[in-house]
């Protein structure tokens, strides 16, 4: 077997695909107070609701006996429809948060920046949230302190939000599946794919599988006071992602070598975000990858006793993004990541 940059490797490791669609979580019985002798609904707060994790959570708590308020950066095109009271805020900043948390029971929470952590989740337990679960990343499970912003980061979240003494469950993904997207446009106007290590090992995790992990641990306590360090079932080269999409495609994909120095400048060209240490890491990362596996855990399956989706189902799932809109016929290739989809 030749990978698409032409070298020789072994064949990825093959496990049972397994069809994992539609799961649901039953609601557990919190309850601020009671009202005319039922339990009152909670609430609860999305933060990063139109994000790649965010957007999953809101859609599998709709239908729930929840209360949703969902947190944006900025105000939407439309709130027609909207699965819920939709505000716009910022999550690292303290006050903004102590506003949006106003009568909120729980929290579904990304990582805000490093020095926010402590006020923000003080804030939280001021406004009288009970429960967070966090957005947080393997790095912290791996990276020595200091050594990685990355890791710093979701640190101090996790650190800030046991300070604050709120009922917390931290997810630690190591390698999302969305990641891919950052080929969504080489593929769609190239059908190639740039990457300065095409041999790096990968073990990506469909995003809606964090989201049901997440809503697991929203709508129940068993989770609380746990860490995840979750992971894809199956260890895949980056090579072999570009194969699994192409497969979905139905069309060759040209997998391209390039140096570790065009690398860096193109992620500083297409996630400004990322500061520059940031993405020296990530890069750092997937060049010892190469040699040395990722680790894959059973701690998913452990907490929601299902296996996690295979990689050629995330694709399946979001082939669109690497279709141009003729080849897709005219579909969107973006619905709206908060609103009702019935």
């Amino acid at each position: 077997r030749r990978s698409p940059c032409g070298q020789r490797m072994p064949s990825p490791v093959r496990k049972v695909k397994l069809r994992l669609r539609s799961w649901h979580v039953p609601t557990a019985r919190f309850s601020r107070g009671c009202e005319a002798g039922l339990p009152s609904m909670r609430k609860i707060l999305v933060t990063g609701a139109a994000g790649r994790v965010g957007r999953h959570v809101v859609r599998r708590l709709v239908g729930e006996n929840v209360a949703l308020r969902l947190l944006l950066r900025s105000p939407p095109a439309q709130t027609e429809g909207a699965s819920g009271e939709v505000v716009v805020g910022d999550y690292n900043d303290a006050a903004q948060m102590a506003k949006a948390c106003n009568r909120v029971d729980a929290v579904f929470m990304y990582a805000p920046d490093t020095q926010a952590s402590s006020a923000v989740f003080q804030a939280l337990r001021e406004a009288g949230v009970r429960q967070v679960v966090l957005l947080s990343s393997a790095s912290v499970s791996k990276a020595p302190p200091g050594a990685n912003p990355i890791a710093e980061r979701h640190r101090a979240a996790e650190t800030a939000a046991q300070a604050a003494q709120l009922d917390w469950t931290f997810i630690r993904p190591d390698t999302m599946a969305s990641n891919c997207l950052q080929w969504a446009a080489s593929i769609r106007d190239e059908a190639r794919v740039y990457t300065p290590y095409p041999e790096s090992m990968r073990n990506p995790l469909h995003e809606d599988d964090i989201a049901l992990l997440a809503v697991a641990s929203l709508l129940s306590g068993e989770h609380s006071g746990r860490a995840f360090d979750v992971t894809g079932s199956a260890l895949l080269r980056v090579s072999d992602q570009v194969d699994a999409i192409a497969t979905e495609l139905g069309r060759t994909l040209e997998c391209v070598r390039i140096s570790h120095a065009q690398a860096l400048a193109r992620m500083a060209a297409t996630s400004p975000g990322l500061s520059d240490q940031a993405a020296a890491r990530l890069l750092d990362y997937l060049q010892k990858s190469v040699t040395v596996a990722p680790r894959i855990t059973d701690d998913f399956a452990r907490a929601t006793g299902h296996a996690p989706r295979t990689f050629s189902e995330w694709a399946r799932d979001n082939i669109d993004q690497f279709t141009s809109a003729r080849d897709a016929g005219g579909r969107r290739r973006f619905e709206s990541p908060f609103l009702s989809h019935g």
